[in-house]
């Protein structure tokens, strides 16, 4: 009897868990056994944070246990990978554990490095978390005057769109308090644009200076000023703050970066991008790797790890197999103004294009938390 191949998940977010199921339905169950593993025992919905710190959204539906959200026949180890031997096909965790692979799927690839950044554990704040959410929150509640700064650095890992939907909704949110002209909010982004597309980059400032949300680009963070509250550059620049909302600088998983994977001029992974997978490692994929998006936002990922997955299953149990992977399209919906929103897709060759102002986009990213899972999701409209 053949063993079963086994096919090691690494991530806890929609990506590893998507992938996860979606081997399940796509593989007999007797050929393949589906471990997953990652930090946390809880699932976030964490792409609706940004509505928490307005009360937009109830959060306790951001959460779900893990096993709640995987299939039966996947196995979840709640640790942490702290080495990957890539030549022998194992990886060593936290807890001690050895896991062997036949396949490897590493989802988000990326984690926020607050270790360059002086000040930020003492005075930031973010939204990593709904508990950190729920933090921001409490301090808006209390906030009377004052200046609210977001800081988004162009390789965080997350929606490129993420700080400037959080501007304009604390700036809604003021606005029908009656206290806009008390409580000040700038957006700050490390690049001279917030995405690569100038036309869109000008569509997005427009939209935010109409909130009343002053912007400042090329904007490098270097510390937190906590005594003066001053954000500090690394050209010396100053700007005031009172509460500082920090979206950090992205970098590559330390067990990534000491695998010994082979590198490129412009990657540390050198990738093969019509497969997804690590040159000269035909068994070990990466999602969200592209040079253009390197980000956890699902949308990106689905379309990823639906060939990811695909392509596995296509070796083990015979499943179609897809094609080279041609990329994806990037699709966001930007917050407009109060209760409407605009649908953006952008091509693989960095075009763009949107849809109208309107309501319904707005509930479609207000409610973006489905579970992405085959045909099955879900919502709290």
């Amino acid at each position: 009897m053949k063993v079963p191949d086994r096919v090691v998940i690494l991530g806890d977010r929609e990506a590893a868990v998507m992938a996860a199921n979606k081997l399940v339905n796509r593989t007999n169950k007797k050929e393949i056994e589906i471990i997953m593993i990652g930090r946390r025992n809880k699932f976030e919905f964490t792409d609706s944070n940004i509505f928490v710190p307005s009360s937009l959204v109830d959060h306790h539906l951001l959460e779900r246990g893990m096993n709640s959200q995987l299939r039966m026949s996947v196995e979840y180890i709640q640790d942490e990978v702290v080495s990957l031997n890539i030549k022998d096909k194992s990886l060593n965790t936290r807890n001690g554990r050895v896991v062997r692979y036949d396949y490897l799927i590493i989802t988000n690839p990326t984690e926020e490095d607050h270790s360059t950044i002086n000040g930020f554990s003492e005075d930031s704040r973010t939204l990593e978390s709904v508990q950190e959410a729920l933090r921001l929150r409490e301090d808006l509640h209390t906030m009377k005057r004052g200046e609210i700064v977001i800081y988004q650095d162009e390789t965080h890992s997350n929606s490129p769109l993420m700080g400037a939907n959080l501007a304009i909704l604390l700036s809604n949110q003021f606005k029908e308090k009656g206290l806009d002209k008390d409580v000040k909010i700038s957006y700050i982004n490390s690049a001279n644009t917030i995405i690569e597309s100038e036309e869109f980059h000008h569509r997005i400032d427009s939209i935010l200076k109409m909130n009343g949300v002053k912007t400042t680009y090329g904007f490098e963070l270097s510390q937190l000023n906590v005594k003066n509250k001053e954000l500090q550059s690394k050209d010396g620049s100053t700007v005031k703050y009172d509460i500082p909302i920090i979206f950090a600088p992205s970098v590559l998983k330390q067990y990534l970066s000491n695998a010994g994977f082979p590198k490129s001029d412009s990657s540390p992974i050198e990738m093969n991008f019509k497969t997804l997978s690590v040159k000269n490692y035909p068994e070990i994929f990466i999602s969200s790797m592209e040079q253009k998006y390197i980000t956890n936002f699902w949308q990106i990922n689905y379309g990823e790890i639906d060939y990811i997955t695909a392509k596995i299953a296509h070796e083990i149990s015979g499943y179609p197999e897809p094609d080279n992977y041609n990329g994806g399209e990037y699709i966001d919906y930007l917050i407009s103004e109060s209760g409407k929103a605009i649908n953006i897709v952008i091509d693989p060759s960095g075009d763009y294009s949107e849809g109208r102002v309107n309501k319904s986009d707005y509930l479609l990213k207000l409610y973006a938390y489905h579970s992405f899972f085959g045909g099955y999701s879900q919502g709290f409209l």
